[in-house]
């Protein structure tokens, strides 16, 4: 599942990362695209999407047409995000965990957890702010891989619609994906969804195991097992401006 349109809705491989120090932009190529656009992917990004065999020239001249549109919303998304403050404890909504992050400094950058103590100690050879992302976002990976699992296969037997495989990432764009030979994608990101949410997304990528499409016959199947999902649904789409800055 990924947000609605109007917070972008994007496939492809990423072209580039930044066109400059000044204006850093991430370029998608989506099959769905039949013009340039530009758009605010919440909570942290700006994104421009072309379509495919876009020339760089063509890109280039593109948002050098709308620096002040870019500079805009890099200022207002700077305002949204304040100051890039380390979180002292980590709040999981959709499993009730909360883990209490330690930071000291250290000759090498390394995580460790205590899962009694439910404690994240984090050590960084300097800035612990432009180290300790990387590692906490390889950490929460690594947990959701064990904790959405049986999740997934809880619906999965509830439903009776079964993944050939399962794999976990950091997405910045889609809860989940289901892709036509039976993989599903979640997102890690979904530990801070709601309990409700993260149930809704998982049967949303299990339906899609019978129906690869949103037809109505899609959203039918869908509403079998999740009856309030077009609540959920909106609920999801603006999960994404209350992720943490870290993840991103």
């Amino acid at each position: 599942m990924e947000p609605p349109a109007q917070l972008g809705l994007f496939e492809g491989p990423v072209r580039q990362q930044a066109l400059s120090d000044r204006v850093p932009l991430t370029i998608r190529e989506s099959r769905r695209a039949r013009r340039l656009i530009l758009r605010c992917v919440p909570p942290h990004t700006l994104e421009v999407v072309v379509p495919p065999r876009t020339r760089p020239a063509e890109v280039a001249a593109f948002v050098g047409a709308h620096r002040a549109w870019i500079e805009d919303a890099r200022r207002q998304l700077a305002a949204a995000r304040g100051e890039r403050d380390l979180p002292g404890q980590i709040a999981l909504a959709a499993t009730g965990e909360a883990w209490t992050t330690r930071y000291r400094q250290g000759s090498r950058s390394r995580l460790s957890v205590s899962i009694p103590a439910r404690e994240l100690r984090i050590t960084t050879p300097g800035d612990a702010v432009e180290h300790a992302p990387a590692l906490l976002c390889r950490w929460l990976r690594a947990h959701a891989a064990v904790v959405l699992r049986p999740l997934l296969e809880r619906e999965a037997q509830r439903t009776g619609l079964v993944p050939k495989t399962v794999q976990v990432r950091l997405q910045r764009s889609r809860w989940g994906s289901c892709s036509s030979a039976g993989t599903l994608s979640l997102n890690a990101a979904l530990l801070f969804a709601s309990p409700e949410q993260l149930r809704y997304l998982l049967v949303h990528e299990l339906c899609h195991l019978q129906v690869m499409s949103h037809s109505p016959r899609y959203w039918r199947l869908v509403e079998r097992w999740e009856p309030d999902w077009r609540k959920l649904d909106r609920g999801l789409a603006e999960a994404w401006k209350g992720l943490p800055w870290w993840l991103f």
